[in-house]
């Protein structure tokens, strides 16, 4: 069961990261930063 959580988690955050990768490769680096602790925030990761 453990397994499962992580693989499930795991593949939220990868889909996260793509997202916001996709969306700032306009923006500048901090930015993209920041926003990504925001979503891990909302998340309950952080």
């Amino acid at each position: 069961m453990k397994f499962i959580k992580g693989v499930m988690i795991g593949g939220l955050i990868t889909t996260g990261m793509v997202m916001m990768y996709t969306e700032a490769s306009n923006q500048t680096k901090r930015k993209v930063k920041k926003t990504g602790r925001n979503v891990m925030k909302k998340m309950g990761i952080l």
